[in-house]
């Protein structure tokens, strides 16, 4: 980070990098964010735009690899926060495991559903955080999350047997029934003070002025619980 901002690289930093890993565009300001690249969202779609025309992809064998997040609790938070559905595929055989989520990558990468749902990997729904409305125990949920990702319904799913005839359908039963939530600061501040959300992670939080920010707030979550 410390190579890609101005000044100190304390908690975050924005930059768009060559296939080399060096930073594509030069800014004006501390590099913390896409404003310091870009004056507003059209002129960064006519830079991308710009830019991606430098480079040429290298045509890919196949499917790529289904994109899924580091775990599904995870990836529930990450659907959550992009206001996404959730893909969850669930198998204990780990050889079966590339066979699912192989099947699964065709659809997700196809130009109906690229981009429009999030993706993880589940031994067992004992592994993931609270969700409802499921009864398989090997296959894909499909799950509306919560405003905050910590609980979801299932919307669709699939058996592990149904999925090369009902998967695709599914999906798309799933994205109409998709409702995003429309979310503002001051009001996920207040919610998530009313249900005494706390999320930990799983980085340190480097930025003084954040790590102390969020010491008030376990404390003030604290001394409600006592009262």
């Amino acid at each position: 980070m410390s190579t890609l901002v101005k000044g100190d690289a304390s908690n975050t930093a924005f930059a768009i990098l060559t296939p080399e890993g060096k930073p594509a565009l030069h800014g004006r300001g501390s590099g913390r964010g896409p404003m310091d690249l870009f004056i507003d969202a059209t002129d960064m779609a006519k830079g991308m735009d710009a830019l991606a025309e430098k480079y040429h992809p290298i045509p890919a064998e196949g499917t790529p690899s289904l994109p899924v997040t580091l775990n599904p609790i995870i990836g529930m938070v990450v659907a959550a926060s992009d206001n996404l559905p959730l893909v969850l595929v669930i198998t204990q055989d780990n050889q079966r495991r590339g066979e699912l989520e192989a099947k699964v990558a065709d659809p997700a990468w196809s130009k109906e559903f690229a981009g429009r749902f999030t993706y993880a990997v589940s031994a067992s729904t004992k592994d993931f955080p609270k969700i409802k409305g499921h009864t398989i125990k090997e296959g894909v949920l499909l799950i509306e999350p919560d405003i905050f990702g910590l609980k979801g319904s299932v919307m669709e799913e699939v058996p592990v047997d149904r999925l090369s005839e009902d998967l695709t359908g599914a999906m798309r039963r799933a994205l109409d029934k998709h409702a995003p939530i429309a979310k503002t600061r001051i009001e996920m501040s207040r919610k998530g003070f009313e249900e005494g959300v706390f999320y930990e992670t799983s980085i340190p939080v480097s930025g003084r002025g954040e790590a102390a920010d969020r010491e008030r707030y376990r404390q003030q979550l604290l001394l409600k619980n006592m009262n």
